[in-house]
């Protein structure tokens, strides 16, 4: 679905996100309203294999023709891509970033503009995923209202307060790879087993497995109810829903200590 807006819309670092981004932003805007540029020449190369109709542009150029420009790039890279960028910006330019752990007030001192945050998934290349939007100081109501659509374009957006970024990216944004691990773990146990099931056709029937679910769930199935009308009481599914849980619980409680530590970890820039 592609909007008619007027908003043009420039990706700064074409990294894994930025290349999803990049993807996903050209299902919903017109090909004439989308730039990209990027800092290297491999990455060039590949926005222009993965989104062709995008138009590459260099760095110090696309403010001039984007009025929302997307920052991905690292924290630790930010000062300098600021120094490029910030000379073309203006009060009608909105700057995000998808850097979760920059403050956005820290954003919004270093520029003329209104600034957001906003945190992808990589299901947004295919049209699919989350989508986390935190506005920032200066960012109207009705900016809100004009990034939530653009971005219902290839995504379910979600508007939260940037207090809950951390833990809203655990499930929205690392959710796909935590899945997918999960996944890849199940079909290891089950092998280590020795059960006569070949990699591939393991990894087949579980994808039928996470598709029903996710189904269930966008039918409005909520997931307990999803657990209860497969483990019955005493049957199979029940005594694995038992058997794991302690060991389930425990290991997701590190993992989430895991990303808030490794995101604090990081020294914030100076802007």
């Amino acid at each position: 679905m592609v909007l008619v807006t007027a908003r043009t819309v420039g990706i700064m670092g074409l990294g894994r996100m930025g290349l999803t981004l990049a993807a996903g932003f050209s299902r919903a805007v017109e090909p004439a309203r989308l730039f990209v540029a990027g800092r290297s020449v491999s990455s060039i190369e590949r926005v222009r294999a993965a989104v062709p109709t995008a138009t590459v542009l260099p760095p110090a150029d696309l403010a001039d023709r984007a009025t929302l420009v997307v920052l991905c790039v690292r924290n630790v890279d930010l000062p300098d891509v600021l120094a490029v960028v910030r000379p073309r910006l203006s009060a009608e330019h909105i700057v995000v970033t998808i850097n979760n752990a920059l403050p956005l007030s820290r954003l919004a001192d270093s520029v003329p503009c209104p600034v957001a945050k906003l945190i992808p998934s990589v299901g947004n290349e295919i049209g699919a995923g989350a989508t986390l939007l935190m506005p920032g100081p200066g960012l109207s109501e009705d900016a809100v209202a004009e990034l939530t659509e653009l971005l219902q374009g290839f995504s379910r957006p979600f508007v939260i307060d940037e207090r809950q970024g951390r833990a809203a990216t655990d499930l929205a944004s690392c959710g796909p790879a935590l899945l997918a691990s999960v996944a890849q773990s199940m079909i290891a146990a089950q092998i280590e087993r020795g059960a006569p099931l070949p990699p591939g056709l393991a990894e087949q029937l579980l994808a039928q497995s996470i598709d029903a679910v996710s189904r269930l769930l966008d039918h409005g199935t909520p997931l307990a109810e999803i657990v209860d009308r497969v483990a019955v009481p005493g049957g199979n599914t029940a005594a694995a829903v038992e058997a794991s849980r302690d060991g389930l619980a425990a290991a997701w409680r590190a993992a989430f200590w895991a990303t808030a530590d490794n995101e604090r970890s990081k020294p914030l820039p100076a802007l």
